[in-house]
């Protein structure tokens, strides 16, 4: 077995979750990423497995944490290629640590020459995800939130009714008529007073004829 790879060979990796170039990956969370193999000989390769594994980033040979490694057994022809995807969980409890992440790539061509390439060997940040509101949280705001309203809805009805209970029927004070040309006396002396209602009164053509008598 060759801890290195063919000269007949090329490989690629690529991280798809998350997006980038695999420097920094989050605790607790999956990555994936791919793996691109190209046959530039004349034989056939065979891939056989992916394994990955974190180590001390100050000694790369001594293990952390290994990841299952995952068989293939994909033939690739001479002058094309192959992709295959591997996917694992850091976990939470290296968050904000630097580590050392290996990968490697397990194959032998046709004549069973055995070949292992180091497609990533280097240090990464395991970064801590600050996710915010989750969907769980966001609906259990919105549902308190509900249950608020209803409560202030129904207080106001309670205390709308009652407030009319304790008002009751309302009085209705009834005012006798009062005649426009009334005249208020009260603040004449009681001897005119007495004399305005002992003269008769008079009406507007007694009045009339009245002066008339008095002009002739």
């Amino acid at each position: 077995m060759t801890a290195k790879g063919s000269p007949d060979a090329d490989t690629i990796i690529y991280f798809t979750k998350p997006v980038g170039t695999g420097s920094d990956l989050p605790a607790g969370k999956l990555v994936e990423f791919l793996v691109g193999f190209t046959n530039n000989g004349d034989k056939d390769f065979i891939l056989d497995a992916i394994d990955a594994s974190f180590r001390y980033p100050m000694d790369f040979n001594f293990y952390i944490q290994n990841f299952t490694a995952i068989p293939y057994n994909r033939a690739v022809k001479p002058r094309q290629e192959a992709t295959v995807m591997y996917s694992f969980y850091p976990a939470e409890a290296f968050a904000g640590r630097p580590l050392g992440l290996t990968v490697n790539l397990a194959y032998h061509d046709a004549d069973g020459n055995v070949f292992v390439d180091p497609v990533f060997n280097q240090t990464v940040n395991i970064v801590e995800v600050d996710e915010g509101m989750d969907g769980e949280t966001f609906f259990l705001y919105i549902f308190m939130l509900a249950f608020a309203v209803l409560l202030l809805v129904a207080g106001h009805h309670f205390l709308s009714s009652f407030g009319r209970r304790r008002g009751g029927k309302r009085h209705t004070v009834e005012m006798g008529t009062k005649k426009s040309n009334s005249v208020d006396y009260d603040w004449l002396p009681k001897e005119l007073l007495s004399e305005i209602k002992k003269s008769p009164r008079q009406s507007p053509r007694q009045r009339k004829a009245a002066r008339e008598t008095n002009s002739k």
